[in-house]
């Protein structure tokens, strides 16, 4: 049965994106009945084949449905209205997903490699090498940046793998305080009200400063090479660093020039239009169709593997719309209207990492948040959005449940616990002291 509907998968998934772009353009229309009824069948037929901890996920999210039925609080309208928002963040994600693409290519694959040469033959380490890998990859590729660099690191450096990733993980965590094209950063944007370039001014003291000393610790813990694959640099050399800022920079005019266009629709109508373009242009020039081909196929495999994706983020709608309507949130809200405001940012910082801890992805998580205590009112809309964002950084290390420790457990075969919080808890309990020391500046400056 799982065969037949995997099929499925790709055909439904393509009528579920086309429903997301109706819907965007043309709130209430028959789009937004595609959208959420093609949904809700993806949703369907993901549950079972996730994980075991999606499926409890899903469980608890029935169960406290249930009980808004039972008591007599359930309103359809409500909730209809409620979950375009979350099935939009799989819509993005879906997407993004496929914002590699052009630098997943075999020739942009050496030019990688031929980039690490460079920098070991210029005494940079191993690891400090996968730590820039994986921030500069990962603000593109998200997490399938561990993937390039595992078989980059395996083939010039195998005993130094582990390493090398446990590196690149630590870097790629500050990614997500920057760029526009992570969805918990994208969801903070949108939920505070922060603009882009606020967010940069209050975030981007903290990455560079937090990159920089990761950094010279992995530069300093050594490494051995044992083999370099001898490739020349080129032109794709430079294509592989400035493709992230390009996207990055696109999404942010993109925004700046529809204002209206809610951030999450704009990263996921800019990155497409830019992939496609790319591929095209590709096909174009090599006078082959191969290129388009391979587009196709990623982005069919991509569809064909989203169980996670519509379980997680469809069963947190129904959690969080549920638990709105049972007032189960209220105490929450109370607790941090009540907070003189400045412990609002260290109480959200708290909040996140602990719930991120707990089980409950961050994005699920600040949208709850945002339910109990609106993140728009407060008077700094940019000291909020650091905070959440911090949060959620200093414990991604640290949480089985974070997509990164999951990828990076994916393949290093090792337990999520061992290669997340064994591996990194003095690291992440060091980003958490210095996230609330920063939080601290940032409240007296913005408060």
């Amino acid at each position: 049965m799982r065969s037949h509907l995997d099929e499925l998968r790709p055909v439904l998934g393509i009528i579920f994106l086309a429903g997301y772009v109706w819907q965007t353009f043309a709130p209430g229309s028959l789009g937004t009945d595609l959208f959420l009824g093609v949904g809700a069948v993806l949703f369907v037929i993901s549950v079972p084949w996730s994980s075991a901890f999606h499926r409890a996920f899903a469980l608890v999210a029935f169960v406290a449905l249930c009980a808004v039925i039972f008591t007599g609080r359930f309103d359809f309208a409500d909730f209809l209205g409620g979950m375009p928002t979350y099935f939009g963040i799989v819509a993005v994600l879906l997407v993004l997903s496929m914002a590699g693409y052009p630098i997943q290519a075999a020739r942009y694959e050496v030019q990688i490699r031929a980039l690490m040469a460079a920098l070991t033959r210029r005494g940079v380490s191993i690891k400090a090498t996968a730590g820039v890998l994986g921030h500069v990859l990962g603000a593109v590729l998200d997490v399938g940046a561990f993937v390039l660099i595992d078989v980059i690191s395996g083939r010039s450096a195998p005993k130094e793998r582990l390493e090398a990733l446990k590196w690149a993980g630590r870097a790629f965590s500050f990614a997500p305080l920057w760029t526009n094209l992570n969805v918990l950063t994208a969801t903070t944007i949108v939920l505070t009200g922060v603009s882009y370039p606020k967010l940069l001014a209050v975030t981007l003291p903290f990455v560079l400063l937090g990159l920089g000393g990761t950094l010279l610790f992995a530069q300093s813990a050594g490494g051995e090479v044992e083999e370099i694959p001898q490739a020349p640099l080129d032109r794709g050399a430079a294509a592989v660093l400035l493709y992230p800022v390009l996207l990055v920079t696109a999404v942010a005019l993109v925004n700046l020039a529809f204002p209206k266009l809610p951030l999450t629709a704009a990263i996921a109508v800019t990155v497409a239009t830019i992939v496609l373009l790319i591929a095209a242009l590709a096909a174009v020039l090599t006078r082959r169709a191969s290129p388009l081909a391979r587009l196709g196929q990623e982005a069919r495999g991509s569809l064909r593997a989203s169980h996670s994706e519509f379980a997680l983020f469809a069963s947190a709608g129904i959690l969080v719309l549920s638990l709105k309507a049972l007032g189960a949130l209220a105490p929450l809200g109370a607790l941090l209207s009540a907070l003189p405001t400045v412990l609002v940012a260290p109480a959200l910082a708290l909040i996140m990492g602990v719930g991120f801890v707990a089980g409950i992805h961050v994005i699920p998580m600040v949208l709850l948040l945002n339910t109990a205590f609106p993140l728009d009112g407060g008077p700094a809309p940019a000291l909020w959005a650091a905070a959440l964002l911090l949060g959620a950084q200093s414990t991604i290390l640290l949480t089985p449940f974070s997509s990164a420790v999951t990828m990076l457990s994916r393949l290093t075969a090792l337990h999520p616990l061992e290669i997340g919080p064994r591996r990194n808890l003095g690291f992440g309990l060091t980003v958490a002291v210095a996230a609330l020391l920063y939080l601290g500046l940032l409240t007296l400056l913005l408060l």
